[in-house]
């Protein structure tokens, strides 16, 4: 009776070919429980690896060897979950949106109740380059309040808003058309610009995010996805910050101090 070979490549070899460490060095990594497989550590440098698994050395993604990277932008829309793996959370998830040969990851996240730009790769360099508070990425966001800002909150926001004992620092904040409030921060924290109105007790009643570094959503259609292009591919890689700074909808009203600096 045959023995039936498991499928996929070993772990050791795939992150060997992938470039992370020799075949022996890999092997180490792997026995030292730095190396996950679709979130979970293996020990054993033997253990089976596919296209449809996603490896991670020390929060990393791992891509194969030889294939091309993906990048990608979705307008996630309300009620979507920011995650790639069906029943983690109940409702829909980006798997039931983006259904695309290869595993890509969301950049980040937007909470069940927030909607707009949210960028999918299997890039980690470009990941941690964009989700790590030392690159000071900014992330716009188009908000709707129950209430209008007061000069007092203005105030606030521009000495920064202390939230779970730390200060947030807005960058830009301004007034969009229909009387939204336009949002511009470096933070990555879970739910940060809602826990910042809230802690000025003021609700946020939806919330829109339209940029991140260079990438505006610009025109791309609720529930649809496209391919970066090279252009903005390079830009974010390069953490350049372009964006159009003469739109009339646009209005100033304080430009606080960048985050870390005394006001």
């Amino acid at each position: 009776m045959s023995v039936e070979k498991p499928e996929g490549e070993r772990l050791a070899k795939f992150l060997a070919h992938a470039g992370v460490a020799s075949r022996r060095a890999a092997e180490r990594l792997v026995a030292a429980g730095e190396v996950t497989l679709n979130g979970r550590v293996i020990a054993d440098p033997a253990h089976p690896v596919t296209d449809r698994d996603i490896v991670e050395w020390k929060g990393t993604l791992i891509r194969p060897a030889g294939k091309e990277r993906r990048y990608l932008m979705l307008h996630k829309p309300l009620g979507v979950l920011s995650t790639m793996k069906p029943g983690e959370e109940s409702g829909p998830c980006l798997a039931d949106i983006i259904q695309t040969p290869g595993r890509v990851h969301p950049v980040g996240r937007l909470d069940k109740d927030s909607s707009g730009l949210l960028l999918m790769t299997d890039d980690g360099d470009l990941t941690l380059k964009l989700t790590h508070p030392s690159h000071e990425i900014e992330k716009e966001y188009l908000v709707k309040l129950n209430r209008q800002l007061l000069p007092r909150d203005v105030q606030r926001i521009a000495k920064g808003v202390i939230v779970d004992d730390r200060a947030v620092f807005v960058k830009e904040l301004g007034i969009a058309h229909g009387g939204r409030v336009r949002i511009v921060i470096i933070e990555g924290r879970n739910r940060i610009v809602r826990r910042l109105f809230g802690a000025l007790n003021i609700n946020v009643l939806e919330l829109k995010r339209v940029r991140i570094g260079s990438v505006s959503l610009g025109r791309l259609a609720i529930g649809r996805w496209r391919k970066l292009t090279s252009t903005e591919i390079d830009s974010l890689k390069g953490t350049r910050s372009e964006r159009n700074t003469n739109n009339p909808s646009l209005h100033p009203v304080v430009r606080p101090p960048r985050a870390g600096r005394a006001s």
